[in-house]
């Protein structure tokens, strides 16, 4: 990790926590679902989070910072945008139940 850019480090680690954040105040019982959902927030955190802090930076200049607010929120906005397309493209499993 040491030789990636540390714009790309502070994605990985502020989206971790962001999923952790998300993965605390919403579990998910299934943990098959909390995995993608993981996967998904912290996918988030390094592409979408990049064009976020950039922004983020371009606005207030505050450099790695910025980026860690983008990953972090990317990371923990993910996982709620593959819960809502879950819940509309994804039968319930308690719809299997009844």
């Amino acid at each position: 990790m040491a030789e990636l850019p540390e714009n790309l480090v502070a994605l990985i680690l502020s989206g971790a926590g962001g999923a952790y954040v998300r993965a605390v105040f919403a579990p998910e019982q299934n943990w098959k679902r909390r995995l993608v959902e993981g996967s998904a927030g912290a996918v988030s955190a390094i592409f979408l989070g990049g064009v976020l802090g950039h922004l983020i930076n371009a606005a207030t200049g505050a450099e790695l910072y910025a980026y860690l607010a983008g990953g972090f929120i990317m990371g923990e906005g993910g996982i709620l945008a593959v819960q809502a397309i879950r819940r509309k493209f994804l039968p319930s499993e308690d719809a299997d139940n009844g």
